[in-house]
């Protein structure tokens, strides 16, 4: 069985606040470099990694994702398409605790390739969410 990709983070500051930076449009724009992004069950947004292209909101080989779950101030889903394979899920989901929330994402879909297949994307992404995406997430939180 291929392992989801998992990343915990805590930010001090209350859910509602995190749930605003995860879903207001000029502030997702901030931590994760999305394109077109509204908070609305079922809309299409993209994760362009190149910057120039991300600039002029060009989604050319960019990532499409569709926002699957909305539950303020609780959590997040959406599919992650990268192009021409099955798409993965990324949910982000925020908890409550003494002095702020606890933020835990995790990118599933992966058993649907070999693993072999998925290594080197699934480390990248770990990496990704754990070093850039999330600790940007907390920036914009708590900046």
């Amino acid at each position: 069985m291929v392992e989801d990709v998992q990343s915990i983070i805590e930010i001090a500051a209350p859910r509602e606040r995190v749930w605003r930076a995860l879903t207001e449009p000029a502030l997702v724009t901030l931590w994760m470099g999305c394109l077109r992004f509204r908070p609305e069950a079922g809309h299409i947004f993209y994760l362009q990694p190149d910057r120039a292209r991300r600039t002029a909101d060009d989604v050319t080989d960019a990532i499409a994702c569709r926002i699957e779950v909305l539950d303020p101030p609780r959590r997040l889903s959406f599919s992650w398409g990268f192009p021409d394979v099955p798409d993965t899920f990324v949910d982000i989901r925020l908890r409550n605790i003494a002095g702020g929330t606890h933020v835990r994402l995790v990118h599933s879909g992966w058993d649907q390739f070999e693993e072999r297949e998925t290594d080197e994307v699934r480390g990248g992404l770990g990496y990704a969410w754990h070093t850039v995406a999330l600790p940007r997430l907390r920036a914009v939180v708590e900046g």
